[in-house]
């Protein structure tokens, strides 16, 4: 029996997200806060499956929780492939039941509204893509800024070869002031302190800039998980670090690409953007916003994830 079987189930389900990090989460952990018992069958996945992966700015209790990043990633399994679109945060749009507002305020919607409870949340994120994408997901795997960071830290941080210099001279700092930023163009190693902020960081080079930095990083994550060095120790970071996702994947699901998991690579892992449907508006009332053409992004998304081009 090899090692990827005598691992525990709760550490293999742990194992995916760095595996898949670049694309499951643009906070780049795996589906599983809460993992699988031992028994548990997996499923057999013989289609792929359509996943949203996010990060939430979680900060007080008595704040609202908006997704600040949102990716849809379509995982095949029997294929080795993750197909990834990033949609810009302040996409305006219907959501169910709560009329048109920015992406960002889905989860916090639903969530708010009964109590607090992640699966709510997840839900209405849910049926908000299905009314303006016409695309079903599958599953919603969500972490914070500081499961990000824990994430980053835990494997010793990451490597990235930034195309240019980044300045922002009003980074926006967890308590609500401002401090300043500088990342040089070439290699940079980042703690997780500062891969968050290469990763949010758009005031030099708007969402497009930022988008691209956060591909980046989880790219860098998968590389570093499927390092020689840390991959050995993954079940155990993992474990240690169960409190960094949020996700409503059952644990057949959690389990079945966890085993998958060691077939992909960053070679199978494509991402895409909505650049060129998407532009800067604003309300009626002055909420500045990103309105879409709902002509073309429907069909691009899905032709998109199911590689169509």
């Amino acid at each position: 029996m090899n090692q990827e079987r005598r691992l525990s189930t709760r550490a293999r389900v742990q194992s995916l997200g760095l595996m898949l990090a670049g694309a499951l989460v643009p906070l780049a952990i795996a589906p599983g806060n809460a993992a699988a018992q031992d028994g548990v069958e997996p499923v057999n996945f013989r289609r792929p499956i359509t996943l949203i992966a996010g990060g939430l700015d979680s900060r007080t209790s008595d704040e609202p929780e908006n997704t600040d990043v949102i990716m849809l990633a379509r995982v095949d399994v029997p294929n080795q492939t993750v197909r990834a679109v990033s949609i810009p945060r302040d996409l305006f749009l219907e959501i169910p039941g709560y009329g048109f507002d920015k992406i960002t305020r889905a989860y916090d919607f639903g969530s708010k509204a009964d109590g607090g409870s992640f699966k709510a949340g997840a839900s209405l994120m849910r049926d908000t893509i299905a009314g303006n994408f016409g695309i079903e997901m599958d599953g919603v795997v969500l972490t914070t800024f500081d499961g990000f960071m824990q994430i980053v830290d835990a494997l010793g941080g990451v490597d990235v070869d930034n195309p240019y210099d980044v300045y922002d001279a009003e980074y926006p700092t967890r308590d609500y002031g401002y401090k300043e930023i500088y990342y040089p163009a070439g290699w940079n190693h980042l703690s997780g302190e500062q891969a968050l902020e290469f990763a949010r960081t758009r005031h030099q080079d708007g969402d497009g800039g930022r988008v691209m930095r956060q591909q980046l990083v989880l790219r860098a994550l998968l590389d570093r998980a499927r390092d020689p060095e840390i991959a050995p120790t993954l079940p155990d970071i993992m474990v240690e670090n169960l409190s960094a996702v949020r996700t409503d994947l059952g644990p057949s699901k959690r389990l079945a690409l966890a085993l998958a998991a060691p077939s992909f690579s960053n070679d199978s892992v494509v991402f895409s953007s909505l650049d060129g449907m998407v532009y800067p508006d604003s309300t009626s009332s002055g909420m500045w916003i990103y309105s879409g053409d709902w002509s073309q992004i429907p069909g691009y998304v899905d032709g998109f994830l199911s590689g169509a081009f």
